[in-house]
Parts: C-alpha cells; sequence; structure tokens
C-alpha cells in the first residue's frame, strides 16, 4: 500500500479531534453559565473569538515551522498544548483562566489543525491530489459532527469538568499516536508523490523547480490576489453560516425549521466535498475554483430575492453548501499549484491567517448593517458584492514563472 495514503487517514484523523475540541466549545458553554452565574455570555464567548483569532496567525508559524522540522514534531507539540489545555479547563474558577487556557492554550494547539496537515497531504500527491485532500478535509465536518455529541455525553454522565478532563486525555493520546506516522515528503522514505514514476521525473516537476519561498511569494501579485480571493469567500461565507438562522426567524420563520436549513448546509458541504476533490483533479484547480466562486455568487443574488418562501431558502441552502466545503479544498489546491511544494505550509499558514481575518469581519459587518436596517438585506448585498469580487480576482488569476500546474 502505497504510504501516502497512511498519511491522508492520519490527517484525517487528527483534524476530526482538534476541529471537533474546537467546535466543543458551545457545548460546554450553558454548563459553565450555570456554574458561574456572575459571567456573562458574551464574556466567556470571547475566549472562544480569541481563540479562533490567535489560532488563525499561529497558523503561519506552525507552516513554518512544518517545512523546517515536519510535520510530526509540530503536531506532536501542538497535541500537548491542546490536550493539557483542555483538560486544565476542568480547573476553572476565574475567568482569566479560561481566557489564557482556551483563547491561548487550545489556539496553541489548534494551530497544527490546517497548514502543517494540508501541506502535507499535497507533497504525496501529484496525481488525485484534489482527491487526497479531500478526504483529509472531511475530519473538519466529521470533527464537527462527532467530536461535540460525545463532550455532551460526557457531560450528562460525568459533569462538565470531568468531561474535559476525559476530553483532553483523548486529543493527546489520539492526536500523537497518529502524529507518529506523519512523514514530511516521500523522499523521506525514499518514494516519490503518487503518480511519480521515476525520481529524475519527480525532480522535473514544476511544483520543485519553480517553488517559491513564502519570501519570494510576497513579491508576486499571485500571492495577495490569493490573500484577497479566501478573504473575501471568507467574508461571504461565514457571515452566511452566522446569520442565516436569524434571518430565517427574522422573515417568520419558526426556530426549528431555520435550524434545519442550518443543517441542510452542513450535510451538502460534507457530502460534496469528496466530489469537489475529483472534480479538481479532472478539469484542473483553476476551473473548479471558479465554477465554485460562480456558484457561490449566484447562491448570494439568491438569497437576495427569496424573501419569505421556505422552498426557496431551502434551494438555497443547497447551492450554498455546496460552495461552503471549496474554502478549505482550494486552499490546498490553489496555493499548490501557484507557489509551489517546498514553503507550502508557510505560505497556507500566511493565506489562512488573512481567510480568518475575513472570517472575522464578515459577521460582525453583518451585526452592524442588521442593527442599521432591522433585516439582512443590506449584509446580504455586501456578501454578493464581496463575492463578485472573488470571482473577478479567480477568473483573471494566472500562473507565474515555471510554476504551470494552475489551470
Amino acid at each position: 500500500m502505497y504510504y501516502g495514503y497512511v498519511i491522508v487517514a492520519s490527517a484525517f484523523i487528527i483534524m476530526v479531534m482538534m476541529v471537533g475540541t474546537l467546535f466543543s466549545f458551545g457545548v460546554f458553554l450553558t454548563p459553565m453559565l450555570t456554574e458561574f452565574i456572575s459571567w456573562r455570555s458574551a464574556t466567556l464567548s470571547g475566549a472562544f473569538s480569541m481563540c479562533i483569532i490567535v489560532n488563525g496567525f499561529l497558523g503561519i508559524l506552525a507552516g513554518r515551522l512544518s517545512d523546517r522540522f515536519g510535520p510530526r514534531a509540530v503536531v506532536l507539540v501542538c497535541s500537548l498544548f491542546l490536550g493539557i489545555s483542555v483538560m486544565l479547563m476542568s480547573q476553572v474558577h476565574t475567568i482569566w483562566e479560561v481566557y489564557l487556557f482556551y483563547g491561548l492554550g487550545v489556539a496553541i494547539g489548534e494551530s497544527a489543525h490546517i497548514a502543517p496537515l494540508q501541506s502535507t497531504v499535497a507533497k504525496w500527491f501529484i496525481k488525485r491530489k484534489g482527491l487526497m485532500v479531500s478526504i483529509a478535509l472531511m475530519g473538519l465536518t466529521g470533527g464537527i459532527m462527532i467530536i461535540p455529541s460525545i463532550a455532551n455525553w460526557l457531560i450528562l454522565l460525568h459533569g462538565w469538568r470531568k468531561a474535559y478532563i476525559i476530553l483532553g486525555a483523548a486529543d493527546l493520546l489520539v492526536i500523537s499516536l497518529a502524529a507518529l506516522t506523519l512523514k514530511r515528503s516521500p523522499a523521506q522514505i525514499g518514494r516519490t508523490p503518487y503518480g511519480v514514476d521515476k525520481v529524475r521525473e519527480h525532480e522535473r516537476e514544476p511544483q520543485y523547480m519553480g517553488a517559491l519561498s513564502l519570501r519570494q511569494a510576497f513579491h508576486t501579485r499571485q500571492f495577495w490576489l490569493v490573500c484577497a480571493f479566501f478573504f473575501c469567500i471568507a467574508f461571504a461565507m461565514t457571515t452566511v453560516m452566522a446569520h442565516i438562522v436569524p434571518h430565517a426567524i427574522n422573515v417568520s420563520i419558526s426556530p426549528t425549521i431555520a435550524a434545519i436549513i442550518l443543517s441542510v448546509m452542513g450535510g451538502t458541504s460534507t457530502a460534496a466535498v469528496i466530489p469537489e476533490g475529483f472534480m479538481a483533479d479532472k478539469i484542473g484547480v483553476r476551473k473548479t475554483a471558479i465554477i465554485l466562486t460562480a456558484l457561490l455568487v449566484v447562491s448570494m443574488l439568491w438569497l437576495l430575492v427569496t424573501g419569505e418562501a421556505l422552498w426557496s431558502l431551502f434551494l438555497f441552502a443547497i447551492m450554498f453548501g455546496l460552495t461552503f466545503s471549496s474554502l478549505d479544498i482550494l486552499l490546498a489546491l490553489v496555493s499548490s499549484s501557484l507557489f509551489g511544494l517546498v514553503s507550502l505550509g508557510a505560505i497556507i499558514g500566511f493565506v489562512n491567517s488573512i481567510l480568518s481575518v475575513g472570517s472575522a469581519l464578515g459577521p460582525f459587518v453583518a451585526g452592524l448593517l442588521f442593527d442599521l436596517t432591522g433585516n439582512y438585506q443590506a449584509a446580504f448585498l455586501c456578501c454578493a458584492l464581496v463575492a463578485i469580487i472573488a470571482l473577478t480576482i479567480v477568473s483573471t488569476l494566472r500562473p507565474s514563472g515555471q510554476i504551470s500546474t494552475f489551470q
């Protein structure tokens, strides 16, 4: 069996544990507020927001360290931070401890779940790269579906403090074991990427001959266009995910049905992961990015005219769900095809930090617009315009130098 498949499986498992733990915060929110009655929900939730922002920027460092020392060392260190920080959450009695252990400690632990893993999987495959990256990234949605439910079950059985101890210990054990199987690249074990028969052919791959360092990428127009592209997509997508339920309720749809609309988005997104990776392998990364971004634009324009029609909102949920999974898939594929593999971890880490800013800014702007207007039309119009900008960018984006796989 080709060892690259072990890399994909390990990346999937690590993402399940890391992302699932991150998004289990909401499960612990109510029992913690019940015990600490003087705490406000917004204050406690601020630790989660801090974790997301810090994690986004630490991804740059994690990517650079992965390029230099390999993903195994980076993920092992991060698993130590994550496991211990989650277990320390069981001992909190003041709000500053939550910000220290979760806002900072968990953020450090989570910083390995994007750049080191995506870049490593990309290095093991020339053919089937899109499919393999997609399979690994299913760990993101898989973690959100699995781990919070387990955490909730643990809380019901043992209380939230013991649940944090068990969850942290599981993170430390499972992630560390999976990390031990990670290899930096096929050359580390005397192999070549999947789809390359001879070492000399591998050495002539443009992804290696013309590969750019992060510093070199900074001096290219394409790099900043890629950053702008992912900022725009993240801005639009995260805004919709954060505000679609309030919007549905605001147009007189019941909270139960509104939650189902969000579930349809998530389910469609999960189902689309593998087909989108397969499509990238078949027709190319550039065409796939254009098609998915165009679908995002269409879905956002459709949302503007849905009104109170329930069938129309469900149709939007399906269209939008098909595009939502593309965010992380395209991050690895676009970056590797434009800038090569040598410094891919650092490049993905930097672009992901810009993406995180868009993810944080979009819902905030939408909230301000809702407060000003009393509805989400202005917010969703803003998202549609930003999506159109993203489509314009990716349609005009071209490879530079010897890197010629973005097509």
